[in-house]
């Protein structure tokens, strides 16, 4: 297994992705199901999603050795698997992996494995994103306006619980709380923030001047990212989720093909942009994804974030900076932790 200590610039860089490996997930249902793996039953997080992501950043930055490695999805789970169990019979330890699998230009895979916190599969796959246990949300001051009403099916969620500004739910496990803080710069877009890369100068730029803390929990902190249009993109680390206008919404990524600059999200209303479009489209990429007239917000093409908009969960808006509220309730989501909820600090 090679170590991943390549350059990060933007001249010499791999294309990424990080997921779980968990041998809880061998007995998840929806996770053995074709559309997120392989192989099945898989103790991988979504293996199919993080393929797709990959290969979109292959075609994007024309990596085609590695485009060609991407065609055979079993061949790419076996190869990493491979990896695991080299690792568990190195350990002695059969436990859960953050397994961040990188390809160079010339199509050779390096796979870095490091040991995870345990988590349950209802953290793994919620059953919505409504609030865990019975802690309220606290109303955002666009909903303050809305009568108190009962949980119903929602339509505009494809039978997600629709939440009213004042209800609570029923008890069910927690996951850690995360504490996120709005950073304090913009961070200009660009394919990079599109895509994963090991070009990551820019969130340890934005960490390191406004990352909050968390005592009880230090791992389960994030940073709020927001483009120079003053919309909010995705954490440093996880996909972001906010309550707006009776659901759950996450802002709307774009597309890294031509010049994505901070002038093309003002003026990007010309034909053919396309939210979701890929340079090489697959069926269902996206899931609930919407046109609008800008080239989407900026951040990243979240393995989890898709799953929830084709589950029905979320739904893409643009969320502007001044709508954050210190307080205010959120869901995170990322490849290898799964989905938790968390608050805005100041």
């Amino acid at each position: 297994m090679a170590s991943s200590s390549q350059s990060t610039s933007e001249e010499s860089f791999l294309i990424c992705t990080a997921l779980r490996y968990d041998p809880l997930l061998l007995g998840s249902i929806e996770n053995s199901r074709p559309a997120l793996n392989f192989v099945s039953p898989s103790p991988f997080y979504m293996l199919v999603y993080h393929r797709d992501r990959l290969l979109e950043a292959a075609q994007h930055f024309e990596f085609p050795a590695v485009v060609d490695v991407l065609q055979d999805g079993e061949a790419l789970h076996k190869a990493i698997l491979k990896e695991v169990e080299r690792h568990v019979e190195e350990t002695g330890k059969d436990v859960p992996l953050k397994v961040r699998v990188l390809f160079e230009k010339s199509g050779k895979m390096i796979v870095d494995l490091a040991p995870v916190a345990a988590t349950s599969l209802q953290n793994l796959y919620p059953a919505s994103l409504d609030p865990p246990g019975k802690r309220e949300l606290t109303p955002h001051p666009a909903q303050r306006h809305a009568e108190t009403k009962a949980f119903e099916p929602s339509a505009l969620t494809g039978g997600a619980l629709e939440l009213g500004p004042t209800d609570s739910l029923p008890s069910q496990a927690s996951p850690a709380e995360w504490l996120l803080r709005l950073d304090k710069d913009a961070t200009p877009s660009s394919p990079f923030t599109l895509l994963k890369t090991t070009v990551r100068d820019l969130y340890n730029t934005s960490r390191a001047r406004a990352l909050p803390t968390n005592p009880q929990n230090p791992r389960f902190v994030e940073v709020i990212l927001y483009n120079e249009c003053n919309e909010l993109t995705e954490g440093t680390v996880t996909s972001l989720y906010f309550f707006r206008g009776g659901r759950w919404v996450t802002p709307p990524v774009g597309v890294p093909a031509g010049a994505f600059t901070a002038t093309t999200l003002k003026e990007g209303d010309g034909e053919g942009w396309d939210e979701g479009e890929l340079r090489k489209p697959f069926a269902g990429r996206w899931g609930h994804s919407v046109r609008s007239s800008k080239v989407g917000a900026g951040g990243q093409r979240g393995t989890t974030r898709r799953w929830a908009l084709i589950q029905g969960m979320c739904m893409e808006e643009t969320v502007g900076v001044d709508t954050v509220q210190v307080g205010e309730r959120v869901w995170v989501s990322n490849g290898v932790v799964g989905f938790g909820f968390g608050r805005v600090v100041d």
